[in-house]
């Protein structure tokens, strides 16, 4: 068994009753950062000898500390006390000091309790650092020769969103025709894992999901004009879900 995921939240056994509402803004805020060390940690291979496949660092009120354990989903379980006042001083804005704190927080003291890939995590918040704390990534670049077009696209996850951002650019003068976020949602992997997947071209620019059932329809006849034009295919429910804030 590896290591492939890394966690940070509020104790959910705890908060789901007390204040389930913090509890998942917070997870809103961090899970940027929980997706890009999950992303990261799982190219270096860890093997953790059976035992877990995530490190969560859980967190608690002072007076509610737990012990580090291994529960029963093959997970590595640390606990830290929750700073409440802190967090509401930083939440939604660029300043991630004390997330990645903890996180550096929870590596040393799990690693007090199982062996874990210490100096790489520690390795890891430096290089999410000095990349400016981006959790960005190319989804896929697909060229139309009988079309001339290329479309790209990018996923750019954040503490306050993720958006799915389509760049169209001529390839025979390779000139960017139009760009701009097709998808929009709440920043959880939940709301977009499943929501876009291949592209094609018809008599539109179309974005899959993955049922490979169209989900964006880009107007292809516009883009030439260097305006990018679509509409969200899906039921009410996830049109609103994908249009979180466009």
């Amino acid at each position: 068994m590896n290591l492939r995921y890394i966690a940070l939240g509020l104790d959910y056994d705890t908060y789901i009753n007390s204040n389930n509402e913090l509890r998942y803004q917070f997870q809103l805020h961090t899970r940027f950062i929980s997706n890009y060390f999950s992303k990261k940690i799982r190219k270096y291979r860890f093997d953790t000898k059976g035992v877990f496949n995530m490190i969560s660092i859980a967190l608690l009120p002072e007076n509610k500390m737990k012990p580090t354990r291994i529960t029963s989903g093959d997970v590595l379980e640390t606990y830290l006390t929750f700073d409440q006042k802190r967090y509401e001083q930083i939440k939604g804005t660029e300043d991630y000091s004390y997330y990645l704190e903890l996180l550096e927080q929870g590596f040393i003291k799990a690693s007090k309790f199982k062996s874990i890939p210490l100096d790489t995590l520690l390795k890891l918040i430096e290089e999410f650092k000095q990349g400016g704390y981006k959790n960005e990534w190319l989804h896929k670049k697909k060229r139309f020769k009988e079309e001339d077009l290329e479309v790209i696209l990018t996923c750019e996850f954040t503490t306050n969103y993720f958006q799915l951002i389509a760049t169209i650019n001529q390839i025979s003068t390779k000139k960017e025709l139009a760009r701009g976020a097709v998808i929009r949602t709440e920043p959880d992997e939940v709301l977009f894992d499943k929501m876009f997947k291949d592209i094609y071209i018809d008599d539109n620019i179309i974005i899959t999901d993955s049922s490979d059932s169209p989900r964006i329809i880009i107007d292809k006849g516009k883009i030439f004009a260097g305006k990018l034009d679509f509409e969200i295919r899906g039921d009410k429910e996830i049109q609103e879900m994908l249009s979180y804030n466009l």
